[in-house]
């Protein structure tokens, strides 16, 4: 599936495959580091098959072993994955490693404020979404300058940084992000046009 216009750069976000994280409902940053599930294996070479026609210039992740496996599926001969910190998990504080039942239960009202209100940043260190943002933000204008002016850049990372593109392209209110929900393999797919980041939707292809 080639679907980058020859002339334009564009970026695909993707969500790592299922974690064994994702298989305990833990939230995890910087607190461990689970890597893909057989499932999520296979579904991340089933994506992969359906970008194989597709002009992939440079393949990222963040550092941590999910992003990792389902951006080597992408990968074209030559290529190796490249790390990037700004595509790491948001900080999660005083949750991270924890199950999120377990939260609930000790902590139920102010994990669901943080829901609610992602500026409010996990306690003890949490990150804020809009900090999140700024740093994918970053990446993606990194990308303009390294990649331009054709082809396309995967990147492999996590919900809630699409969440803070996906917003902070729209100029909707971080609130809104209690309104997307992101399964593995996820995609945001980003086109360089009139000096500025577009999302570009395409026909649903549903492969996992």
């Amino acid at each position: 599936m080639n679907t980058t216009t020859s002339d334009r750069l564009a970026v695909f976000l993707v969500r790592h495959g299922e974690s064994e994280a994702n298989r305990e409902n833990r939230i995890v940053s910087h607190r461990g580091d689970p890597p893909l599930t057989a499932k999520g294996r296979a579904d991340v070479k089933k994506l992969a098959k359906l970008w194989e026609d597709a002009p992939v210039v440079a393949v990222y992740a963040s550092r941590l072993a999910r992003t990792q496996e389902t951006a080597a599926a992408f990968l074209r001969p030559g290529q190796q994955v490249e790390v990037d910190d700004r595509l790491h998990e948001i900080g999660l504080g005083r949750w991270d490693g924890l199950v999120i039942e377990d939260i609930e239960a000790r902590e139920g009202d102010r994990y669901q404020a943080w829901k609610a209100d992602p500026e409010l940043g996990a306690p003890d260190g949490g990150e804020k979404l809009s900090a999140v943002a700024q740093r994918l933000h970053a990446f993606l204008d990194d990308m303009q300058k390294r990649h331009g002016p054709s082809g396309l850049v995967v990147a492999a990372t996590h919900a809630d940084c699409l969440k803070a593109v996906a917003l902070s392209v729209l100029g909707a209110p971080w609130q809104r992000a209690e309104c997307l929900h992101l399964t593995n393999l996820a995609g945001l797919y980003l086109e360089w046009r009139n000096s500025h980041w577009q999302l570009v939707m395409h026909p649903m292809l549903r492969s996992v």
